[in-house]
């Protein structure tokens, strides 16, 4: 479960912006929103099940889901996808000179297994700076390996400790100067790295609207393959109140005969090369005639986008329950009725679809969520730019506002900032 994610200068990013998970200790509001995490160290320390983000439009709020998901992803590809020469993928803060010329800075906190970790890097466009992992398996830190770029030497400056097991020496020297440590040892079955790599690959669960067709065949799949998600899934889709009555899955493989006539060659190889021998599935949804009691079948592209979203999030909100997840999803509101999103945000809140821990963090302009039934006050943070228009991010407590206070009125009002300034926006 996730604990603090940070991150500097990327993107909208510049200065060193931090998402906490950890309760504000005299809110003592709704507690099933709360989690003990039973780790070493962690004894006084309670954590979130979630955590809303509010601001105006391109104040950053995707930049901050960019940043978290950019980690991850380079956690898991750096040592098997980026090739020697190619570039790290860093964007750095591009409204200032000297920002364009420093690398930027990602840290995770998170518990794995019973044992908290803390892993970072910074890298610019070329290399890794800086690497490390701090581990506290029984409270205290143990740092079990640090790098950083010497440029005078032309090579790192290594720190191995002898808590951080087995083969080092062989791993160092393989490590290219554009991909990680961790995930190089990872490949290579180093056991303690192969932990901190699980849970970026598997954990740490990034979910945005113009990837819905992924997720969609994710959905898809996990009702061809498994019964007991597949009524789960009917039955919450017929609790949206959609008009479904049951689902139909068709597997079937990819076939470039398929292609019209608009695709290029080049997007032609590219999709053979990713499709090729996969398993693609099609979905249907069944709708019954209230006059004659006949079921009638709807393909997927004659449901609407709202039917659409609903269905592709339920198979990774699923599994994320079931796994114990930490998943963010970038602009949950979009094309969703909010009292649909205020399930989704209960489902994580309660005890009994979520035995298992999972974190949401979600971005979200839907200001009906924000009633202190529905989120603690330190569940929920912000965004704005400031005058360097670099994105700045804090939470509700900052602002210390009052139990019986309307929150939602409070936000509209400009009272905790992170909204539009229009002006005179007629025509």
């Amino acid at each position: 479960m996730l604990i603090k994610f940070s991150v500097k200068n990327y993107r909208s990013i510049q200065d060193r912006q931090t998402l906490s998970m950890a309760a504000a200790s005299r809110d003592k509001s709704l507690p099933d929103h709360l989690i003990d995490p039973q780790a070493p160290g962690l004894s006084k320390i309670k954590l979130l099940k979630s955590a809303a983000i509010y601001g105006a439009n391109a104040s950053g709020k995707s930049n901050f889901f960019l940043a978290a998901k950019f980690m991850r992803d380079f956690v898991v590809r750096s040592a098997t996808e980026i090739k020697p020469g190619d570039e790290t993928g860093a964007v750095p803060f591009r409204l200032h000179s000297k920002n364009e010329k420093e690398p930027s800075e990602f840290e995770a906190i998170f518990i794995h297994e019973g044992i908290r970790y803390q892993y970072g890097f910074v890298l610019d466009k070329k290399k890794v700076n800086e690497e490390w992992l701090t581990a506290y398996p029984s409270g205290s830190p143990q740092r079990w390996f640090y790098r950083e770029w010497d440029s005078e030497k032309n090579g790192y400056e290594w720190k191995c400790s002898s808590r951080f097991k087995g083969e080092k020496d062989s791993l160092m020297e393989k490590t290219r100067e554009n991909g990680l440590f961790l995930s190089l040892a990872a490949q290579f079955n180093h056991e303690q790295a192969s932990q901190v790599y699980k849970w970026f690959r598997n954990s740490f669960v990034f979910i945005n609207f113009s990837g819905l067709n992924d997720f969609s065949q994710y959905t898809a799949s996990l009702i061809e393959d498994s019964e007991d998600l597949r009524k789960e899934i009917c039955r919450l889709l017929s609790k949206a109140d959609l008009g479904i009555t049951d689902i139909h899955i068709k597997k079937t493989k990819f076939d470039s005969s398929d292609f019209g006539p608009d695709f290029s060659e080049e997007l032609k190889k590219a999709l053979i090369d990713q499709l090729s021998d996969k398993d693609l599935y099609q979905w249907s949804c069944m709708h019954q005639n209230k006059e004659t009691g006949e079921n009638i079948l709807f393909e997927n592209d004659e449901e609407s986008a709202g039917t659409v979203k609903i269905f592709s999030l339920l198979g990774p909100l699923l599994v994320s329950l079931i796994d114990g997840d930490s998943i963010f999803i970038d602009e949950i509101g979009a094309k969703m009725h909010p009292l649909l999103v205020r399930d989704v945000i209960r489902m994580f809140h309660n005890n009994q679809s979520n035995s298992k821990n999972a974190q949401l963090i979600f971005t979200t302009h839907d200001t009906t969520q924000l009633n202190k039934d529905i989120l603690r006050r330190d569940q929920i943070w912000f965004t704005e730019k400031n005058d360097a228009g670099a994105t700045i991010l804090y939470p509700l407590t900052d602002f210390k506002p009052r139990k019986d206070e309307s929150l939602q009125k409070g936000y509209l009002a400009g009272r905790y900032g992170a909204i539009p300034f229009l002006g005179d926006f007629t025509f």
